[in-house]
């Protein structure tokens, strides 16, 4: 067995912090909120050693001593909670960001970790009646869906749009309702149902809830921009 000499062991203690690799994070993005970047509010407490306290009766949490109000957090589908880097910052982390925009450090005192923005991408499996939205390696959203009857959802690579809208009503199927549609190609869209049982029930589209199950029709909507790659597979 190797020993480290006393020297060596006192050289690595010597260096600097920012010499060490640093943990990351990878960002949580919305395009309905440009503006600010998420986190899930434990996954950033525990890298600054933060222990937050949350009360929902009275709407507000208690982070590193400041008061921040949960109207101002996101949150997934299953309830985890978001924070962004604006109210981090706001209970006293260092937040510096990149010139390129792509790597953001949050600091406080000798604690400090990444966050890095990767590429959003989404897939619908359509023998599983599932989509998955990821935000690099992160998944964001896991949620059943009902895809067309009798194969009418095509399958191949898409981008989301050019069309998005938070309602919308069909001008094919009787005005039919479809809140938080976001277009897949032509008059297939993503949209929130009120009926979506586990098999295909569509006329092509995409049913994903919005009454229930944490609003994962509105989660989508809000989460995916204009141009990311939907990828919809038969198996």
């Amino acid at each position: 067995m190797k020993f480290l000499s006393l020297f060596t062991l006192a050289a690595i203690l010597a260096l600097p912090m920012a010499s060490m690799a640093a943990p990351s994070s990878e960002a949580i993005t919305f395009a309905v909120d440009q503006k600010r970047t998420f986190l899930p509010l434990e996954e950033a407490a525990n890298h600054l050693a933060w222990t937050p306290t949350i009360d929902d009766k009275r709407g507000k949490i208690i982070l590193n001593g400041t008061t921040i109000s949960t109207k101002l957090l996101r949150t997934f589908t299953d309830g985890t909670n978001l924070i962004s880097l604006v109210d981090l910052a706001k209970a006293g982390a260092e937040v510096t960001v990149e010139e390129d925009g792509s790597v953001t450090k949050v600091a406080i005192k000798d604690r400090y970790f990444n966050v890095v923005k990767r590429e959003k991408r989404a897939e619908i499996n359509l023998a599983q009646q599932k989509l998955r939205a990821w935000e690099g390696q992160r998944l964001v959203l896991e949620t059943r869906v009902s895809s067309g009857k009798r194969g009418r959802t095509p399958s191949g690579d898409y981008s989301a749009g050019p069309y998005k809208a938070r309602k919308h009503y069909s001008s094919r199927y009787n005005n039919a309702y479809m809140p938080y549609s976001v277009q897949v190609t032509g008059h297939i869209f993503i949209h929130g149902y009120k009926s979506v049982p586990k098999f295909p029930a569509s006329h092509g589209c995409v049913r994903v809830p919005y009454l229930t199950d944490g609003n994962p029709a509105r989660f989508f909507y809000e989460w995916i921009n204009k141009g990311t790659p939907i990828k919809i597979v038969r198996k």
